[in-house]
């Protein structure tokens, strides 16, 4: 009886911290097969052929092709796709959020997406920012303190790009 009691406590904090950010990526989509129409990027900014210009299957298609899983999740009681999560061996490296008409609202992506060792985020930073003709922003003291590091600025397109490191984490965040 008490081996039965001990799975089921290690299975519940096991699903527990999966729920509350552990990992995303267990369920993932079937490859698209067909690749999808293409849709004009005009006055956007891409990373790896993705784009606040791209819907969901083109999502799907491009990080299958680069080698990707992908993982979607829907609007509760609706077919409409909310999220299109990328995930590299199990891992999320990227997430593109959608409204109700598939348009894409966020981009996140993390430096496993670009890059399979770890990259120097001031260079990275001064590189995507000078590539995607950013103005920077000035950010305010309250949102990077201690091991937070923050660039922040508007590409010539008017979306609004934020790169985080916290700890030694780094992450792409472009909205519209």
């Amino acid at each position: 009886m008490r081996v039965v009691i001990l799975a089921l406590l290690f299975l519940s904090v096991s699903l527990t911290g999966e729920a509350f950010g552990g990992l995303l990526c267990i369920g993932t989509d079937e490859l698209v097969k067909v690749a999808p129409q293409p849709v004009t990027q005009q006055n956007q900014s891409s990373f790896r052929g993705i784009g606040l210009a791209s819907r969901p299957i083109d999502v799907q298609w491009r990080a299958q092709s680069l080698g990707f899983a992908t993982m979607t999740s829907h609007y509760v009681g609706d077919t409409a796709v909310a999220a299109v999560d990328i995930c590299a061996q199990g891992e999320p490296v990227g997430r593109a959020d959608f409204d109700r008409q598939a348009k894409m609202v966020r981009l996140s992506l993390k430096e496993r997406f670009f890059s399979g060792t770890p990259i120097f985020v001031r260079r990275f930073a001064d590189d995507l920012f000078e590539r995607y003709k950013i103005k920077p922003s000035k950010v305010d003291d309250d949102v990077c303190f201690q091991d937070v590091t923050c660039f922040k600025g508007v590409s010539k397109y008017g979306e609004h790009f934020l790169i985080l490191r916290i700890g030694t984490d780094a992450e792409l965040y472009v909205r519209r």
